[in-house]
This record gives C-alpha cells, sequence and structure tokens, in this order.
C-alpha cells in the first residue's frame, strides 16, 4: 500500500493545458469510477480546482500504481506522456501529504492564504465517498489535511489579510471599469459556492444592481435574495449580458456558457458606453476566449488573475506554516506505517489462537475430567501464555512501524510463521 498524488498546477502549467485536464462536477463520478478501474489503484480522490488538477491514490504498489496514474492524465488530456511528464509533479507517502496540507492550508496557492481551497479540499473528499472510492486511507488523508488547513489559519498569520480569486478577479475588473463598483450592474452567471463568494463581496462594494442566473432556479432564486438582485429566467442570456457592465461566470459546465455568437449579440443591444468586462472564474473557461476579439469587450480569465496575484508573506510565517505541515505529515506517515503493520499482527495473534485451541482440543480427552472452573482456569493459562510470548514481538513491531524497512520485518514474520492475509 502507498499513497501517491500525481497533478499539474498553475506552477507547472498554463491554462489552456489545465483546462484540458479539469473535471467537471458533473464528471466526477465517472472520471473516479476510470481512475478506480486501473489495476493498482484502491481508492482516488481527485482535485479539480481553477488552478490544478490532482489525482491522489493509494495504490498496491508504488511504481505500477504512479505508472498507471500518469498514463491516465495523458490520456485525458490528449497528451503524449513525455510531453505530461516535464509540466507534472508526483509525491509519495508523507511527501503527497505534505502536498496535499499545504494546498488545504492556502501555502501552495496562487492566492497564497486564500479560504476556497480549503473547502474545495473537503468538497473532493465528499465528492469520492459518495462514489465508494475513498474509504479508508484517502478519507483519514483528506479529513486530516481539513483540520491541517485550519490548524495553519488558527496557529499562524498566513491567513490574515489574504485575499481569494474572487477579490484579484474583482480587483483587475475594476482597472477597467473604474474603481467604483457602486454605480455598476453586474451579472453573475453561476450560483455555486464561487458565485456566493461573489455575491458577498458585490454586496460589499454597494453593487447598484445585480442580475442572477443559473441552471438550477432554485439556486439563482436563493443567490439573487443574498444579494438583492434579479433572476435571470433560464433561456437566452444576450439581453442580461446587454445590460451589464461586468459579468463573473463560476459555473462548472464542461463547455462554455458565453461563446462569442451570444456575446456578439449582446453588445449589438448595449447602450451603455462602458467597456464590457467577463470575469472567468470557472475551469474549464466558462468564455469562449475569442470573444476577447469582439470591439469593447475585455476577458479577464485565470491565466489574467495570475499576473494580479501577488501578495508579500513572511519567511517567519512561511516556515510557522511549513513546520505545521511537516509536523502532520510525519503523523499521517506513521498511521500509514502501523495501518501496514496491523495486519500482520493480527494474523500472528490469529495464527496463536489457532494452535492454542487446536491443542486444547487435542488434550480434550485428557481434560474430560475437569469441571467448568477448572476448565475456565486452564482456558485462562494458555491465553496468558500465548499473550505473554507474543506481547514483546507486537510491541517491537509497532515500534519498527515508524522506522525503515519495518515492511520487510512484517514480510519475515509472515514467512516465519506461514501468515495468510
Amino acid at each position: 500500500m502507498s499513497v501517491l498524488v500525481v497533478g499539474l498546477s498553475h506552477r507547472s502549467a498554463d491554462l489552456a493545458l489545465l483546462e484540458r485536464l479539469a473535471v467537471p462536477t458533473d464528471e466526477t463520478g465517472k472520471v473516479l469510477r476510470s481512475i478506480l478501474d486501473l489495476e493498482h489503484v484502491l481508492e482516488a480522490v481527485v482535485l479539480s480546482t481553477c488552478n490544478r488538477v490532482e489525482v491522489y491514490a493509494n495504490v498496491t504498489r508504488f511504481h505500477p500504481g504512479l505508472q498507471e496514474v500518469r498514463t491516465w492524465l495523458a490520456e485525458r488530456g490528449d497528451i503524449h506522456p513525455q510531453d505530461l511528464d516535464t509540466l507534472q509533479y508526483s509525491f509519495h507517502d508523507d511527501r503527497a501529504a505534505a502536498h496535499l496540507f499545504s494546498v488545504a492550508a492556502g501555502i501552495d496557492s496562487m492566492v497564497v492564504g486564500e479560504q476556497q481551497i480549503a473547502v474545495q479540499v473537503k468538497q473532493a473528499m465528499e465528492a469520492a465517498r459518495a462514489e465508494g472510492a475513498a474509504r479508508g486511507v484517502l478519507q483519514r488523508l483528506f479529513r486530516q489535511a481539513v483540520r491541517v488547513g485550519r490548524r495553519v489559519r488558527r496557529e499562524t498569520d498566513i491567513g490574515r489579510g489574504a485575499s481569494s480569486m474572487v477579490d484579484v478577479g474583482l480587483d483587475a475588473a475594476r482597472h477597467h471599469l473604474g474603481e467604483d463598483l457602486s454605480g455598476r450592474t453586474v451579472l453573475l452567471v453561476g450560483a455555486g459556492k464561487m458565485g456566493g463568494l461573489t455575491a458577498d463581496r458585490l454586496v460589499e462594494s454597494g453593487v447598484e444592481r445585480a442580475l442572477v442566473w443559473n441552471r438550477s432556479a432554485d439556486k439563482a432564486t436563493r443567490l439573487s435574495s443574498r444579494v438583492g438582485g434579479e433572476i435571470v429566467e433560464d433561456g437566452d442570456l444576450t439581453p442580461a449580458i446587454a445590460e451589464a457592465d461586468l459579468v463573473v461566470c463560476t459555473t462548472g459546465a464542461a463547455m462554455p456558457v458565453l461563446d462569442v455568437e451570444l456575446v456578439r449579440a449582446a453588445v449589438a443591444q448595449r447602450t451603455r458606453t462602458s467597456p464590457l468586462v467577463l470575469l472567468d472564474l470557472a475551469m474549464p473557461r466558462n468564455v469562449d476566449p475569442a470573444c476577447e476579439e469582439l470591439p469593447g469587450v475585455t476577458v479577464l480569465d485565470i491565466a489574467d488573475i495570475r499576473a494580479e496575484a501577488h501578495r508579500t508573506i513572511t519567511g517567519e510565517v512561511v516556515a510557522a506554516a511549513g513546520a505545521i505541515v511537516d509536523e502532520e505529515a510525519a503523523r499521517f506517515l506513521a498511521w500509514t506505517l502501523a495501518a501496514r503493520i496491523e495486519p500482520t499482527i493480527r494474523s500472528l495473534r490469529a495464527r496463536a489462537e489457532e494452535v492454542r485451541v487446536g491443542e486444547l482440543d487435542r488434550l480434550s480427552g485428557k481434560l474430560a475430567g475437569l469441571d467448568d472452573r477448572q476448565r475456565e482456569a486452564v482456558e485462562a493459562l494458555t491465553r496468558g501464555i500465548i499473550n505473554t510470548l507474543l506481547h514483546d514481538p507486537t510491541v517491537r513491531l509497532k515500534e519498527l512501524a515508524d522506522a525503515s524497512g519495518a515492511e520487510h520485518h512484517a514480510q519475515a514474520l509472515r514467512e516465519l510463521f506461514d501468515l495468510d492475509q
């Protein structure tokens, strides 16, 4: 058993490649099932956000499992494996845990300290659990990651004053619309968690008018109430886009929601003199990049936000957060090593109990004259002998779980006692 992660992020790949690999929400189940079909994969979780696509897997054997996941990623992105090798990263066991913990804590984010990623980590785990893809090891890893994220934010200043992708995106939009959004009309396309965060920021900005569109009428209604806005009926978005100064897209759709023909039609209906800014916070992108070529239209996507997402963070804060991550990663490694040893310990005790019971059965004729009290004494005596004999080896094996070569000791024990697992 080994835990590994293979992925690409804003640090290693461009937006176009991340978009090809991205896993829309409605494809999560199918994607997880395809990973579980790989020969050496026992469990899987996919973390797909606007900044990263990562596959976490619990595999029976590290090297074959790693190769299978790498090949799967290459096939999903329709990329030659050798081309992908230079862009992806991979870690295993405690380093895989440390990477996930850094992600959950916002250390590895484009906007350092942002908190939305912690929600996305939790959602990834819940989606995998719903599909039966994360049960034991990965469920524990991701639950610990959520706790580590909270601990880092509680014990360090990494989240103090931190922005989010929404904050940075809205700041970029202000550069084109003017610093004050209070007199503007904003159209929200998408009513999920990112859309909700955008709505909160717009309320704080005092936006004059907010329009909300979502495929789910219930979600659109809830979000429009939250922002004091108007619902755009499902159908043609053209009039709503024409009325807006800013359109913020946050849906999980696999294909663009705003294509160039739709936006061209909206531009033709516009009576406003201000530019139309399309802020695309989704992955895959909700806005067709070709919209940028339309007159009076500015498209801002994740790639543009990267250039804006610079926040100074002191070395002391990074070191403090990193120390927590390393400590928690070591704790996870200790648990995984103990989990690998535990089946051997159980098998050893089961074999000893089998021998004890077998010997008592063999001598049952000679013990026929014993009363119940005497039989209980013999049972207790033999169990005590077994427990005493196995106590020191069991304790020592558990101690070795924290050391390198622990699995070799366990394997030797299995071979010596011919233990079935």
